[in-house]
């Protein structure tokens, strides 16, 4: 199985990384900022990390509505779904 085939996994466990929380502690209403402390560079960390794990090129400007958990995980499985 690669990252493609899992890509809510991949990325409940690379925020659980970086938040420094499990992924058990991951609910996807919380907020990325406010409730798991997520400031610019961490968001960033994030961003990175996903991007080396599915190989692919991730922008910032991208990224830039993911506010919640849930947020993170529809734009990785949106990003999988598009044809590279």
């Amino acid at each position: 199985m690669n990252a493609l085939e899992k890509p809510r996994e991949l990325t409940l466990s690379i925020l659980a990384e970086v938040a420094e929380v499990t992924p058990d502690d991951l609910e996807p209403h919380h907020r990325l900022r406010e409730d798991l402390g997520l400031d610019s560079l961490t968001s960033l960390e994030l961003l990175s990390r996903l991007g080396e794990a599915l190989k692919m090129d991730l922008e910032f400007e991208q990224a830039m509505d993911i506010r919640t958990v849930d947020d993170a995980c529809l734009f990785v499985e949106r990003q999988c779904s598009v044809p590279q």
